[in-house]
């Protein structure tokens, strides 16, 4: 679809409980949690403040899992355990903000976590979302784009399901894909139509929002799917007028090929 596909970040995390375990109303959250990666670069007064974020959120996710590996650190190894919260939040802050860098205007990176029983799995997850001008008034072409009828590289027929959201609806792809090495992966393909009505003086507007990941790890493409419908429905919401907030926190420009936030 894009040749700005991202693969699964630096890995599987283990820590403590988190967002997706469940609401106090009884209700149960999609377990991952989703945020957008800043296109800035080391001199930014942002970039520091940002990798900080990582570094907490990543302190608190890991904390479990680091306190049971360095317990289990052999003695004989002759050196201290070389891991740290901090190593890891930082780690994962560099490779996703050089990654967002890569991406053309009208893209953005975002980056999720998977959680299982209420804890962090893997992270990051990163996701490419592109945001295109509508192909014509008809967005069936997306399904092509999305290779929901399967590829070359794919070695069964994609599953393929829709999605509504409030301001327009999609379709997510999954597929089983090998390497010319042999290596397996899973590919997830999803895009939507968004239409945007006007408020507060601002025009509507449309654009086809196209989302891409591969994901290497067997467990992690059990999740993926409704890891990618959340962020949809999290970009459509945020598309979307705020009713008595002001604009869209995600605001989408008519004038541009492609916009971003």
């Amino acid at each position: 679809m894009s040749e700005s596909a991202t693969e699964s970040g630096p890995g599987p995390v283990t820590g403590s409980s988190a967002a997706g375990a469940g609401t106090a109303d009884g209700t149960r959250e999609l377990p991952w949690h989703w945020e957008w990666v800043p296109k800035i670069g080391p001199d930014d007064p942002d970039h520091a403040a940002w990798t900080a974020h990582m570094v907490d959120l990543f302190a608190d996710w890991t904390a479990e899992g680091l306190a049971a590996a360095r317990q289990s650190w052999p003695a004989e190894a002759g050196v201290a355990f070389p891991f740290t919260a901090d190593m890891v939040g930082r780690g994962a802050a560099e490779w996703l903000m050089r990654r967002a860098g890569q991406l053309p205007a009208w893209a953005r990176l975002a980056w999720g976590a998977a959680f299982v029983e209420g804890r962090p799995r893997w992270a990051p997850v990163p996701v490419v979302v592109e945001f295109r001008r509508p192909r014509g008034e008809d967005p069936n072409y997306l399904m092509d784009v999305v290779g929901a009828a399967g590829r070359d590289s794919d070695t069964r027929p994609p599953t393929v399901d829709y999605v509504t959201t409030p301001i327009g609806d999609g379709v997510q792809v999954f597929a089983l894909g090998r390497t010319p090495e042999g290596a397996a992966f899973g590919r997830a393909d999803a895009a939507m139509r968004l239409d945007v009505p006007p408020a507060d003086g601002a025009p509507s507007v449309s654009s086809d929002v196209l989302l891409t990941t591969i994901v290497l790890d067997m467990g992690l493409m059990a999740l993926i799917g409704a890891g990618v419908e959340q962020l949809m429905q999290q970009i459509a919401n945020d598309c979307a007028p705020q009713a008595g907030s002001g604009p869209a926190r995600l605001g989408l420009l008519p004038s541009h090929e492609g916009s971003e936030r």
